[in-house]
């Protein structure tokens, strides 16, 4: 099992269920052998705050260590499209948090795409923001903490409204069209593929291919998650959009690096399966 204690929250205030998947505490001690794991891409944005911590960033590996000169350290993770290998080290006190397709948006004074400047971009949307977050990850207590992160992104909500994007998304990621092409889509809004791609740069950080393989790739995941009879891969393939296994295997490989056999073999679901990784 993993050598570190990580523990995910659904967002206790009603409002912030529409923006916010999950919130996830991961703490890791000095006496613990170093965690090592791969994650795998996501459709969503996430938001990192670690108390006395410095990230060495080299390509697609992360060292997370602890740093007691560096106060805070905060990251922002949105245009994450191939799997990325994780170690924490020494004592780690991480608050994750999980914002759904565009939903940042709804909080940030600019485009989403003013602040990713990388793939693992430093952080500090607000004035306040280093500050607080220093605050709420002394707190002792992990309710208190979650809703501390709750009670500071609320008091920063200002509304999103987006002349296509919520349409367009919503329509992506609903069942009965996941089988829809971009072109499609496009079609229907009416919107030219150059004006899509544009918008998805600057909201959500990915085109729209990446953000559909994604989603499909996501999709397979918890269908293979939930289902108990644990359904065959061509099953999978054809229930989330993918045009026959080879297909899902050929997406799988660029997304994960693993054909699906080997993915599903190897990772470990976590926290009512919200979290998927692959220790090592």
């Amino acid at each position: 099992m993993q050598p570190m204690k990580i523990k995910a929250y659904s967002p206790l205030n009603p409002l912030l269920k529409k923006y916010i998947e999950c919130i996830y505490i991961l703490t890791h001690t000095s006496e613990e052998k170093p965690a090592k794991y791969i994650t795998f891409p996501s459709i969503f944005t996430i938001v990192s705050i670690s108390e006395k911590s410095k990230t060495i960033n080299k390509g697609n590996k992360l060292i997370i260590g602890q740093c007691d000169d560096n106060e805070v350290e905060t990251n922002l993770v949105s245009n994450f499209n191939k799997p990325v290998y994780v170690q924490y080290e020494g004592n780690i006190n991480e608050i994750t948090i999980y914002f759904k397709p565009l939903a940042i948006n709804s909080f940030l004074e600019h485009e989403l795409n003013h602040y990713n400047s990388s793939n693992f971009s430093e952080f500090s949307p607000f004035e306040d923001y280093r500050k607080v977050m220093i605050e709420i990850l002394s707190l002792q207590n992990d309710t208190k903490k979650i809703e501390a992160v709750e009670s500071y992104w609320l008091s920063k909500l200002i509304g999103f409204q987006h002349h296509f994007l919520e349409t367009v998304l919503s329509e992506m990621m609903c069942d009965e069209n996941d089988a829809v092409t971009i072109t499609e889509l496009c079609k229907k809004n009416p919107i030219s593929r150059t004006t899509l791609n544009k918008h998805f740069g600057k909201h959500i950080c990915k085109t729209p291919s990446q953000f559909k393989k994604i989603l499909r790739f996501r999709n397979a995941v918890n269908k293979y998650s939930s289902d108990k009879a644990k359904n065959n891969l061509t099953d999978i393939a054809y229930g989330v959009d993918y045009f026959d296994q080879s297909h899902m295997t050929r997406e799988f490989k660029s997304v994960t690096g693993f054909s699906p056999k080997v993915f599903f073999n190897k990772t470990t679901a976590l926290e009512k399966k919200q979290i998927h990784w692959l220790f090592l």
